[in-house]
């Protein structure tokens, strides 16, 4: 820690707001060993004394310009001894010594490891109790005494009503100037290192961002270690993505296809060649023209229609990290879980920015509590303004693409203009992106493995099932191409002919009254959703 340079902002900024007498309590959420680390020291250089708690140390102090923290105790007569020194290691008994002390004279107290599992709150109705008092008692605001809480889920250590009399700090995340100092300082670590010249130093960096202080230190010692003493940049993306991914939260991945394996939807890639991708590759003529890059873009549609495999191609395209939230581990039964990890995964983002995001069933954030005053609706109230924050945010530097089946069912504040500045329907593809899908999947477009086949035979057949494949969607042709390649693999022949694709057609059932039907209800709702008709097939 002393050889890194480090942002101290976040820090003196609640320290200030609690001088001004906003709260004398901050809750920092943070879960970077590194972070509590530069908080702790922070604190012990510009305090007297500063007092820590946590159940497995009990309370310990340490003074201005000592080493190490030391135990408390207090007296405690006996009839076998008249002075037993006994250690603090309850939590109410720290509470209560530290009540007076507070008022008397300027000092610090961090508090830790009080996160308790799933939001049983009993066990802190003690803290609950001294914090209401502590937050705003004049004595304390007076000497200008901090306390200050550290947690990984602040709702799994205090009720609503007791945070909300606090100070609330997110820790960051590792800036690019830390990033740069943690890269500086394991290169300079080796005596035989040539030195990184400014445009190394500038890639290795930027493939830390969306890492905290801890991850970032432990991705490049080990890429510098386990690579000879050399940073290798595909080892450390791969080690970067999976670190990220035990959050569990989001995923960071790097598309190996762009729109070279996309069939169809030509009028959609226009449109986001010239209003993404080309102001990314032309940033003086974008600075020119006094644009942005757009706010976001949703896809709706029905399911299978290839949405997903769309935005990871556009990733592709636009060189941008693709990011993708994890819906379905973001939300969880537990309250408060759930908002926690939507800020997490929110923070991961922009850290890791510029990229793209994505959002599968974007409308699950997108609707309104309208029944109920549970705990329940009160969480999906909290996550839908998160979630509506966040895309309204001017500084917001992610650019999010969002998918969803059911556009109806989202309220109209999220689909607002400022938060897409797309909103495009994707219905099932056309005979010529039909076609255009087949050759995809059988390798005789992109790059896809391409079976040993009789090309000639096929493009006959191609033309043919492209025409009556109607209301078929990408995955059900890719599933038909999967069964032509069956039949081959179990036939006598030496080659996938038209034969097996025909073989696989004629035993391919799909619901084409149903599909119909599913194609007017969306062309209905079209006219609701869509503000890209001039730009996009109809």
């Amino acid at each position: 820690m002393k050889t890194l340079s480090l942002d101290y902002t976040w820090i003196q900024n609640f320290e200030s707001n609690a001088v001004h007498g906003e709260s004398s309590i901050a809750v920092v959420e943070n879960s970077d060993p590194l972070r509590a680390d530069q908080l702790c020291a922070y604190l012990c250089k510009h305090y007297e004394t500063v007092y820590f708690y946590s159940p497995w140390r009990g309370l310990q102090k340490r003074n201005q310009g000592a080493e190490n923290q030391e135990d408390v105790t207090v007296s405690c007569n006996s009839a076998y001894d008249a002075a037993l020194n006994e250690r603090i290691t309850v939590l109410k008994d720290a509470l209560r010594y530290m009540d007076p002390l507070l008022s008397a004279e300027k000092i610090a107290f961090v508090l830790q490891g009080l996160d308790q599992p799933k939001y049983s709150l009993e066990k802190n109705q003690e803290l609950m109790h001294a914090f209401w008092d502590w937050a705003l008692k004049h004595e304390i605001l007076e000497r200008h005494s901090l306390i200050v809480l550290l947690a990984t889920n602040k709702d799994a250590v205090l009720n609503r009503a007791t945070i909300n009399r606090t100070i609330q700090v997110r820790a960051p995340l590792a800036e690019e100037a830390e990033r740069t100092s943690i890269v500086r300082s394991v290169a300079s670590s080796c005596r035989q290192n040539r030195g990184l010249n400014l445009n190394e130093l500038q890639i290795i960096t930027k493939a830390t961002a969306g890492l905290n202080l801890h991850q970032t230190q432990v991705a490049v010692r080990r890429s510098y270690d386990e690579n000879r003493k050399t940073f290798d940049l595909v080892w450390l993306k791969k080690y970067k993505s999976d670190m990220i991914r035990l959050s569990e939260l989001v995923e960071l991945e790097e598309p190996e296809y762009g729109f070279e394996e996309v069939g169809g939807y030509e009028a959609v890639k226009k449109m986001v060649k010239d209003r993404l991708i080309l102001t990314l590759q032309e940033p003086e003529r974008a600075i020119m023209a006094a644009i942005d890059l757009p706010r976001g873009i949703l896809f709706y549609g029905p399911p299978g229609t290839g949405k997903s495999y769309f935005a990871k191609a556009l990733a592709k395209e636009t060189n941008l990290p693709f990011i993708n939230f994890r819906t379905e581990n973001l939300f969880t039964p537990y309250l408060g879980e759930t908002g926690q990890r939507l800020r997490d995964a929110i923070q991961i983002a922009e850290q890791a920015a510029p990229a793209l995001v994505y959002i599968d069933e974007i409308d699950r954030f997108g609707q309104r509590a309208t029944e109920g005053r549970g705990g329940a609706a009160r969480e999906t109230q909290r996550v839908f303004a998160q979630m509506l924050e966040w895309l309204g945010d001017q500084n917001r530097k992610s650019i999010v693409v969002g998918t969803t089946n059911v556009p109806e069912q989202m309220d109209a504040a999220f689909l607002r203009s400022g938060r897409f500045s797309y909103i495009v329907p994707f219905l099932y593809p056309d005979r010529e992106a039909r076609y255009q899908i087949l050759r995809i999947q059988l390798g005789m477009e992109g790059n896809r493995p391409k079976p040993v086949m009789d090309a000639p035979s096929l493009e006959g057949v191609l033309q043919e099932i492209a025409e009556a494949t109607e209301y078929y969607n990408g995955a059900d042709l890719q599933e038909l191409v999967e069964r032509a390649k069956g039949q081959f693999f179990i036939s006598s022949k030496d080659r996938l002919t038209e034969e097996h694709l025909r073989a696989a057609f004629n035993d391919f059932l799909v619901d084409i009254d149903n599909r119909e039907t599913i194609v007017e209800n969306y062309q209905i709702l079209g006219r609701e959703f869509t503000n890209t008709l001039t730009l996009i097939e109809q």
